[in-house]
Formats: structure tokens, C-alpha cells, sequence
């Protein structure tokens, strides 16, 4: 079975429904679907890959605790968005971030075994240049890139995630883009004359 690609959305009302009655079956299904959003955006939040697993592990169970009281007046992904980037924000308050050769490690021993070498490497390699740049931004305006450009949020849903106005993530945003583009500028087109 495979994951529903990044951005697919929330899950349904009755599957959320039939998770907090904790059916076996709608525990695994929302798993599947939740598991790789929230990696994905633990991922852009701490730019390190062993520690967005951890914390998506962590964030997992924390919201399947939690979805039975949660304010259903809220969309179901607006207070997923919330929880996870709270346990991120615990995460780098705790100074947990391991060191990039210990993210080597984890990464190769984590990774799925590709049929071409290749693929591997230049996966492994987009990954690493992608954390770099991530770790180079401010933390809100990484907050704010990630939430806005990477989990498709509207400017109003940052600014509430975020608890600030529209127009800061609107300033955070622009920053963190034009800093990403310098950064990634060389690498995204090279050949091409600065």
C-alpha cells in the first residue's frame, strides 16, 4: 500500500471518527496517510533528517492522544500543523540536533534500499543541500516558508499557526525565499552566470 502523495489533503470525518473509537484498521490507514505530512514538515521545520523521524514518531502519537479532544471547529490540519511544529519548536528549545555526521549515519541506515546506487546518492545529496539551506534561514522565517511555501497554508492559517499578523508572514516568507534562492541560486542552475 502506498502513502497518498504530500499534500493530499485531510483525512476524512469518518476516518477520524473510527480512530478515536480506536479501530485497529483506521489507527493504521490514518497512520499512513499522517505519517509522511508530518515527517514532511518536521522535516522543514528542524532541517535534519534524524530528528524530524523522531519527532514525527513523537508528534504521531502526541496527536493520536490528543484527536479526541480537539476543537472541531478548527480544521482538522490547521491543529496538525500546530501540535507538530510545537513539538519542533520543543525540540530545538532542548538543543537535541545531532551533528551532520551523525545525520549520515542515520540517514543511510534509514533509508530504503534503491535499485540504482545513482538514485541513492543524488536523493541523499538534494536531502543534505535542502537541511543546509533550511538551517541557514532564522527560525520563523523557516516557520513561516515551511507553513506558507512547503504545506501550501494560506497566509491567514500561518498567521494564526504562527500568532502573528499577515503581513509579518508575508515579510518572513519574501526573506526566507530570497535568502533560499541565494543559497540554492549556484546549485539550481549551474552553468548560469551570476
Amino acid at each position: 500500500m502506498s502513502s497518498p502523495p504530500s499534500g493530499a489533503g485531510s483525512p476524512t470525518p469518518e476516518l477520524l471518527r473510527a480512530v478515536e473509537a480506536g479501530a485497529p484498521e483506521a489507527v493504521d490507514a490514518w497512520f499512513r496517510a499522517e505519517h509522511p505530512e508530518v515527517y514532511r514538515l518536521c522535516f522543514g521545520f528542524l532541517a535534519h533528517a534524524a530528528d524530524a523521524e523522531d519527532v514525527a514518531q513523537e508528534a504521531m502519537l502526541h496527536l493520536l492522544q490528543k484527536l479526541a479532544g480537539r476543537d472541531a471547529a478548527r480544521s482538522y490540519r490547521a491543529w496538525r500543523t500546530t501540535l507538530v511544529l510545537n513539538r519542533c519548536r520543543d525540540r530545538l528549545r532542548r538543543g537535541a540536533s545531532r551533528s551532520t555526521a551523525e545525520e549520515g549515519a542515520a540517514l543511510a541506515s534509514s533509508e530504503r534500499v534503491l535499485p540504482d546506487p545513482h538514485d541513492v546518492a543524488e536523493h541523499a545529496e538534494i536531502e543534505r543541500t535542502l537541511a543546509l539551506a533550511l538551517r541557514s534561514l532564522p527560525e520563523r522565517e523557516r516557520e513561516a516558508f515551511v507553513l506558507r511555501d512547503l504545506d501550501g497554508l494560506a497566509t491567514e492559517e500561518v498567521a494564526r499557526a504562527l500568532e502573528i499578523g499577515e503581513s509579518s508572514v508575508r515579510s518572513l516568507v519574501t526573506l526566507a525565499r530570497r535568502r533560499l534562492r541565494e543559497l540554492l541560486g549556484a546549485r539550481l542552475a549551474p552553468g548560469a552566470d551570476a
